[in-house]
């Protein structure tokens, strides 16, 4: 007798369900926004998840109608939960229906509670539902920005709400957000966080390099430094986009005013950095910053603020410019370097060795004679033959 009654409402429930089912969308909206408004809170949340097993798109307005529902009694939702039940239920069905229609309710949401589920449940719709909202999306950049003074105050964020707007705005991929997004990637919240900020930045619209010349231009130098490192580790840009970021960046190096030594040093890193790029891709555009950039670093080695090591990088860059100009700055220094030893008789042999052999790389015939006076003098062997070597390399 039991399995007969079990039988009879299961047949009872199956007529129900597929005449429910059977029904247009419309009217199936219809009737659920009807029984919605007049449900009490528990069955409010069974329609919410019945219209959502539906699979019908057009059940958005319903979705919207909860989160409207959440919103007019939020005064009461720190104690009733089931009104954050009700809306992450709501948003994620809204999410999965793909209605952008109501994406302001659902940012309303947001930023209306603190609740870490459910503003990781509005991040999550917001990233499928606001593409192409500038409002939306500027509201998600200054969000973010703020999250980032406050860690570097020393304070620690909602890292899952972080996670969840990073991932939002990777998806939204408006290139307005790459400033923040690269802002994160350097704070060192999380693995997760620093790595899911790196794959969203690479997602964004716009052109990359245009990307990192804005942060060289108007970040932190603690940034345009990361900027640096990215755009030479890339494989999205080619040749010329990475000779014209190195170019700025020592440009960068070399004019942003730093007022502490912290800073000072973050300055010069760009500087050695920017040099080592411009060697390898031998851009020699930047002929004029790298004279410059020499100069600044035989001050700052003459003043014990930089080692011997940054002057033959600096040497080197001179070498790979390739230019007249690169080629009569080498040689006044190594004017200089010739008088000192005959003077005193004391040299190094690391950074002749280094302007004797660029000097010999670059070709240029103004350095004939005093790379053959080089030869009359008390230089090691190793440098006098170097000498020898770049007298017959030069063009003439």
């Amino acid at each position: 007798m039991k399995n007969k009654l079990r039988l009879v409402v299961f047949l009872l429930v199956s007529l129900l369900v597929s005449g429910l089912w059977a029904q247009s969308p419309e009217d199936l909206l219809r009737s659920f926004s009807r029984n919605f408004a007049i449900a009490s809170l528990d069955v409010k949340m069974q329609i919410i998840q019945d219209a959502g097993n539906s699979g019908y798109p057009e059940m958005g307005p319903l979705y919207q109608q909860a989160i409207d529902y959440v919103l007019d009694n939020f005064t009461l939702i720190d104690t009733d939960q089931r009104f954050r039940q009700l809306a992450i239920l709501a948003v994620s069905q809204m999410r999965s229906a793909g209605y952008s229609e109501g994406r302001y309710p659902v940012w309303k949401l947001f930023d209306a509670d603190e609740y870490t589920g459910v503003r990781v449940s509005c991040l999550n719709a917001l990233g499928t539902l606001a593409k192409g909202d500038r409002e939306i999306i500027e509201y998600l950049n200054v969000w973010l920005g703020q999250q980032n003074t406050i860690f570097r105050s020393g304070k620690v964020p909602d890292v899952q709400v972080i996670s969840a707007a990073v991932s939002a705005l990777g998806e939204l991929g408006d290139q307005s957000s790459f400033p923040v997004l690269f802002t994160i990637m350097t704070l060192g919240y999380t693995n997760e966080i620093t790595s899911s900020a790196r794959e969203a930045l690479f997602r964004l619209g716009g052109a990359l390099k245009d990307n990192l010349i804005g942060i060289l231009k108007d970040s932190a130098l603690e940034e345009k430094k990361l900027a640096l490192q990215m755009a030479m580790d890339t494989e999205q840009l080619d040749v010329k986009e990475k000779g014209e970021i190195a170019e700025l960046a020592m440009d960068v190096g070399l004019h942003t005013a730093a007022v502490d030594n912290a800073s000072r040093q973050i300055a010069r890193d760009i500087r050695s950095l920017a040099a080592a790029a411009l060697t390898e891709l031998q851009w020699s555009t930047a002929t004029d910053l790298v004279i410059e950039h020499f100069d600044t670093v035989l001050l700052e080695y003459d003043r014990g603020l930089t080692d011997k090591r940054r002057v033959v990088e600096a040497i080197d860059c001179l070498g790979a410019m390739g230019t007249h100009e690169a080629a009569v700055r080498l040689t006044q220094y190594l004017v200089l370097l010739n008088a000192y030893t005959e003077r005193l008789r004391e040299f190094d042999n690391v950074i002749v060795l280094a302007v004797v052999r660029n000097l010999g790389s670059l070709g240029d015939k103004t350095a004939f004679d005093d790379l053959l006076y080089a030869q009359y003098l008390s230089y090691s062997s190793e440098i006098k033959k170097a000498a020898r070597e770049a007298l017959d390399k030069l063009r003439w």
